[in-house]
């Protein structure tokens, strides 16, 4: 992942939701980072939510 401000706050988003940090390490994995800021997205959008 390049974009080091939105990686800054998918590490928040992480660490506030509580996932497993290897969501972390994903998001410098090419092939894995698409889908784990797509699955942080959602997530954070029910968390809101439910909130």
């Amino acid at each position: 992942m390049t974009d080091l401000q939105h990686k800054g706050e998918l590490i928040r988003s992480i660490q506030s939701l509580q996932l497993p940090e290897t969501l972390l390490h994903a998001l410098d994995d090419a092939q894995q980072a698409p889908s784990v800021i797509e699955a942080i997205d959602y997530l954070q959008h029910w968390a809101k939510q439910w909130n």
